[in-house]
Formats: C-alpha cells, sequence, structure tokens
C-alpha cells in the first residue's frame, strides 16, 4: 500500500477520473482527467468525458421517493448506482482510447440520498449526510483504486459537510487582480466568492438556495411527467412573476441565514414544490378546496425561476459585495443553459455592476458537463497527496481536513 501511493504520489502526472451525480439525479458524470502537482501548484486537464443516465425507475426513486425509501431501498440502491458509476467509468475510459491500467485513481462523489447540515433536530441533535455508490463496488467492478465519502470528514470538523467544489475553484479560477464569483446552478444553486489575490482561507462559498429543483419539479407535476424542465427557460418567458408570491417565496428563513450554510432537496424538494402549488391559489384571491394550477403553468414557472434568480442576487448584496468585488461571473450547471437564468442574471448583474462579466466555465476551457466531476477529480488528488481538501471557511468546519475514504480493488 505504501509503494503504491508513492509510486502515484511521485508521478509527473495522474490519471484520475472524476464520478458526478447532482440533485437533479438524471446522469452519472465521468471524467478523465489529467492531474500533476497539489495544493495550490495543482494543474488540471480534462482528456475525455462521457455520461451514462440513470435508468427509468432509480431516478423515480432519487427524485419523487427520496423522502420515503425504506431501509431496504437504500442499502440496495448504494450497490445499483454503484454499478452505474462504474459503468460510467468504463465507458468513459474506452472513449478516450485509454486501458484501465493507465488510471491511477477513481474520485467519487456518490449520489446524495440524504444531507442534514444542522444540530437542530432535539432527539438527534448531530449533523449527518449519506451518499450513495458503495466505492468498494466501484472499485471491484473497475480494477481502479476509489476515493469517496468526502463529506463526513469535514462535518466531524463540525462543517456542513458542503459545498466542496471551492477547493477545486480555488485552484481553477483565483486570479490576482480579479474578483471573480464562479455560480453553480444545479437542482441546487451555490456560488464561489474569489477574492482577488485570494488564498483559501479568504475564499468564501455556500448554496444560495433552489437552482433548477423547483421550476423542474413544478413543470413535472403540471405536466404530469410529461415534461421534467422547463427547456431554455421558455415556460418562465412565456409567463408573468406573481411579485407578491415571489416575496413570500423569498421570506423563506434559508435566505436569510448567515453563511457557511448548505441546503437540498429536504428544504427545496417536492414536498416544498407541492406546498408551493397548494399556496399559490392563496395568492390568486381563488376560494374552495380544490383548483386547477395547471392553466397557471407559465406564471408559476416564471416566478420560481424568478426566485432562483432572487435567491443569488440577494446573496451577492448580502454577503459578497461587503467582501469585495464582483468583476466576472463564471455560470455553470444544467441552468446556465437556461436562458431565462442567464439573461435576469445579466439584468440584475448589471444594476449592481455595470462592468461585471458573465462568462461561462467554457471561456477557460473546461466544459460546463465536466465541471463538478473534474472537482472531485482535484479532491481526490488532494487525498492521495494526504493534504487538506476542504476549505474551512466555506463548511464552517474547525480546521482543514483530508476528506475520503479508500477502497481497494484488490
Amino acid at each position: 500500500m505504501t509503494g503504491w501511493l508513492t509510486r502515484i504520489c511521485s508521478k509527473p502526472s495522474r490519471m484520475i477520473i472524476g464520478l458526478m451525480s447532482g440533485t437533479s439525479a438524471d446522469e452519472v458524470d465521468a471524467c478523465l482527467c489529467e492531474i500533476s502537482g497539489f495544493g495550490p501548484d495543482t494543474r488540471a486537464r480534462v482528456v475525455h468525458l462521457a455520461s451514462v443516465d440513470y435508468p427509468s425507475h432509480v431516478r423515480h426513486l432519487l427524485t419523487h421517493k427520496i423522502g420515503s425509501l425504506d431501509v431496504e431501498e437504500v442499502a440496495r440502491l448504494n450497490f445499483l448506482i454503484a454499478r452505474v458509476f462504474a459503468q460510467a467509468t468504463l465507458k468513459c475510459i474506452e472513449e478516450a482510447d485509454y486501458d484501465k491500467s493507465d488510471m491511477d485513481l477513481i474520485a467519487s462523489h456518490g449520489q446524495t440520498l440524504a444531507h442534514f447540515p444542522d444540530t437542530d433536530r432535539e432527539s438527534l441533535p448531530v449533523r449527518a449526510t449519506l451518499q450513495v455508490g458503495d466505492i468498494s463496488v466501484i472499485a471491484q467492478l473497475t480494477g481502479i483504486v476509489t476515493v469517496g465519502d468526502f463529506r463526513p470528514a469535514d462535518m466531524a470538523q463540525g462543517g456542513q459537510g458542503a459545498p466542496l467544489v471551492p477547493f477545486a475553484d480555488y485552484i481553477l479560477f483565483r486570479d490576482a487582480s480579479l474578483g471573480r464569483i464562479v455560480q453553480n446552478i444545479g437542482g441546487i444553486a451555490n456560488l464561489t466568492y474569489l477574492p482577488p489575490g485570494c488564498t483559501p482561507e479568504d475564499v468564501i462559498a455556500f448554496d444560495t438556495g433552489p437552482g433548477n429543483m423547483v421550476v423542474d419539479a413544478v413543470v413535472d407535476m403540471l405536466t404530469q411527467g410529461k415534461q421534467t424542465m422547463d427547456t431554455d427557460g421558455k415556460l418562465a418567458f412565456s409567463g408573468t412573476v406573481n411579485r407578491l408570491f415571489l416575496d413570500h417565496l423569498m421570506s423563506n428563513e434559508y435566505f436569510a441565514k448567515l453563511p457557511p450554510k448548505s441546503t437540498g432537496r429536504e428544504a427545496f424538494g417536492q414536498q416544498y414544490t407541492a406546498e408551493i402549488l397548494d399556496e399559490y391559489k392563496h395568492f390568486l384571491g381563488t376560494s374552495g378546496e380544490s383548483w386547477d394550477p395547471v392553466p397557471y403553468l407559465e406564471d408559476i414557472a416564471a416566478t420560481v425561476s424568478e426566485l432562483t434568480v432572487q435567491s443569488i442576487i440577494s446573496s451577492y448584496k448580502s454577503w459578497v459585495l461587503p467582501k469585495g468585488p464582483i468583476d466576472e461571473v463564471i455560470l455553470g450547471g444544467g441552468g446556465a443553459r437556461n436562458a431565462y437564468f442567464v439573461t435576469r442574471l445579466k439584468q440584475e448583474l448589471s444594476k449592481l455592476n455595470p462592468c461585471t462579466k458573465v462568462l461561462t466555465h467554457q471561456d477557460f476551457g473546461i466544459s460546463d458537463k465536466a465541471k463538478e466531476a473534474l472537482a472531485f477529480a482535484i479532491l481526490g488528488n488532494q487525498f492521495i497527496g494526504g493534504m487538506a481538501n476542504n476549505i474551512p471557511s466555506a463548511t464552517g468546519a474547525a480546521r482543514p481536513v483530508v476528506m475520503g475514504k479508500l477502497a481497494l480493488p484488490w
């Protein structure tokens, strides 16, 4: 074991596959990266990206039944999802025309089933998280050493166990003279703020609130699954924002909560969306127990999409601008392909600073789909180097720690 680590760490560069499946739970991304160095000297290059869709019944469990899975379903999903992760890994290696023996490491985020970053439950006052996709199964099916389960070490030191990507954002996007926000809009939206000339201690990062999650759920519910998202923001553009209802949604206590903070489906998932649809009628002045929200699909889509925009902008005003300038905003995640989000964010940013540039990961030579999987490859690289890979200023941990666990294929 010691010899294996010494050999890998002494190589000029390492071939690492990062695996990522986000809160949208639609597919697994496998990103083959060539990485050299450690810490601030890390350099990473994307070699190839491959994706594998979750089987429809698995995605249904992860999106519609996630809060009511029984113990057997959780246990079986742990193994089944690991098989999908292994499949994505092998597909990536084959498409890139490499051999398994060329790979040094797999670094897997896993699929989040539950994330409870606070200690606010009286009967069980402890932080907890659960990512499934067992790393031993991945290692055995691929024959490649696998690192995963990154969050618990940070949480054991009093952190939120999220966000984890800011370490990679620091490696990839820090600049000596520019203040940059790396804004991801996935199922949940999160930001990393990199002040000019920052050190890891200067980085600010947190979840701003819902990204695509709520509007996707609204569309899915009101079309009875015929559509699962607001493609290109077309529904939002066609609708009218209900300003009174938007103000009500923005009064959610999460948005005023001080960072570091993180959130997920537990706060903004299916139950939250169902409550939105139930509450909307009161802001229309509709009385009676039964009503049909379907005719209001476009207006509801516009309103919850604007919730994403305003919660992001509010975060900038409250927590970022007091710390430094916003010269550039780098958009990523599925929301970066939603024209409504992009258009409205540009409009709101121009009010804060007309000179702020809005960019994407592609402007830095990184495929948007590859970004988060690349981030976990970087975290895995730090792990094998025995170096800290969390950012305590982002997670709230008491100190830097080496996050991750190791599974061997032999």
